[in-house]
């Protein structure tokens, strides 16, 4: 039995091969077939990979390295500003810990009750 070294088939073997098979096909194959291939056009323009939420919002995913940057971006602002937000939240209420402390503990300054 002899084997078939991959590196002996051309592409043109290949595309003989297989323009005499497609002649063998019958009618209703044809038919299949340019059908699943128009399908498969179709389906090639739309986006490579879509996120389902499951609630009807479809989130495309970025393709290009220019969409990547602006992804990566858009999500670093994003985290910058609620670490923001969290640290100045978080400062406000340490600020005001130390002051209800004291207030309770009459470690007051006089200046804070004095009029200006």
């Amino acid at each position: 039995m002899s084997t078939i070294n991959p590196q002996d088939i051309t592409p043109e073997a290949i595309a003989g091969l297989l323009s005499c098979a497609a002649e063998q096909l019958d009618d209703d194959t044809v038919a299949t077939l340019r059908q699943a291939r128009n399908f498969a056009l179709k389906r090639q323009a739309q986006p490579f990979l879509v996120l389902n939420t499951g609630h009807g919002i479809h989130l495309p995913v970025p393709h290009t390295p220019h969409q990547w940057i602006a992804v990566i971006a858009v999500t670093l602002l994003i985290a910058m500003l609620a670490g923001s937000i969290s640290y100045r939240h978080h400062a406000h209420e340490h600020e005001m810990s130390h002051l209800d402390i004291a207030i309770l503990t009459d470690d007051l300054p006089m200046e804070i009750f004095i009029d200006r």
